[in-house]
């Protein structure tokens, strides 16, 4: 296990390559967006201390198991393609993020709203 740590977040990698197994903070998901969006992948499993969740919030650390779902997503690799100073994020569309937002999240918090706002200049939305 590899393990990085900066002034903002813990990153341990658990696996490199398919599925890619690392352990984040919640809120970087699964493109790298200053390797023009590439992407490595979706999130199969989140675990909390080595147990399945199907959610966490913000400020958690947790284990993300990415796997490809193309020819090209399985060929990502951590520390080829990517590594712990590249941000991940969800690879998300104005469309899917309104209707998320509409079905399931209508009381977001502040700092919530500023992560969608956030996601929506990184991708270019209007």
């Amino acid at each position: 296990m590899l393990m990085k740590q900066s002034s903002h977040v813990s990153l341990c990698i658990f696996s490199k390559k398919d599925p890619i197994l690392l352990g984040v903070e919640v809120g970087t998901p699964i493109c790298i967006p200053q390797k023009d969006l590439i992407d490595i992948g979706r999130i199969a499993s989140i675990e909390i201390n080595y147990e399945p969740v199907d959610c966490a919030m913000k400020g958690q650390v947790v284990a993300v198991k990415i796997v490809g779902s193309n020819y090209e997503e399985l060929q990502k690799m951590f520390g080829r393609h990517f590594d712990v100073e590249n941000e991940l994020d969800s690879h998300i569309s104005r469309r899917s993020i309104m209707d998320v937002l509409k079905a399931n999240y209508r009381d977001l918090s502040i700092d919530e709203w500023k992560s969608v706002v956030e996601l929506k200049n990184l991708f270019k939305m209007q």
